[in-house]
């Protein structure tokens, strides 16, 4: 990820900006690879480089901070402990706009993940009816064959024994498929429930 992708630079001016004035010093902010992030300021490297700090995020550096005072007869300590300040602040900015880009690309995979998963449970309820219509024509087909062993009399009573086992096993997936159908459905609104905005 480019430093660029996450840093607000108009947020970095103004910090930069604010510090200047306060400070009489000027800095810049360079990219890893030297280019201009900030407001140059008037910053020429040639007159004013009196330090120079490096920004890691992640243990990964990503920017540089070169400045100095703009009066030659600053106090050495006064101008290390104003660029301390700079780099402490602008290492907290990047780092928080790190971190915000993170999270907000964690959120969008979050949500297409719960998406995918919303989709294979209207899947599954899809084939859920697919077996409760199998229930019903189970039901029907058991239904027929008591009738037609009743019609067949003593000669049809073994039969009976089958279109009954087969009316308790459309009677016992029909409770299964029940069951699974309030599951997926508990798990729909979940996953609803669980989408970010």
């Amino acid at each position: 990820m480019e430093i660029r992708d996450y840093l607000d630079i108009d947020l970095l001016d103004d910090l930069m900006a604010k510090w200047a004035a306060a400070t009489n010093m000027i800095a810049v902010v360079l990219d890893d690879g030297g280019d201009f992030l900030s407001n140059k300021l008037g910053f020429s490297r040639d007159n004013i480089e009196a330090f120079s700090e490096e920004i890691e995020v992640d243990e990964v550096v990503v920017a540089a901070v070169v400045g100095g005072p703009l009066d030659e007869d600053a106090d050495e300590d006064v101008v290390e402990a104003a660029a301390q300040l700079l780099v402490s602040s602008i290492q907290n900015l990047l780092e928080a706009a790190y971190r915000k880009k993170e999270l907000e690309e964690m959120k969008e995979n979050f949500n297409e993940e719960i998406g995918g998963a919303a989709s294979l449970v209207k899947e599954l309820m899809g084939k859920s009816q697919g077996l409760k219509k199998i229930e019903n024509k189970q039901n029907i087909l058991a239904l027929n064959a008591s009738i037609e062993a009743a019609r067949a009399g003593e000669a049809g009573r073994g039969f009976t024994v089958v279109a009954h086992e087969f009316g308790k096993m459309a009677h016992e997936s029909g409770v299964i498929n029940d069951s699974v159908q309030k599951t997926l459905q508990q798990l729909d609104r979940s996953m609803r429930n669980l989408q970010l905005d």
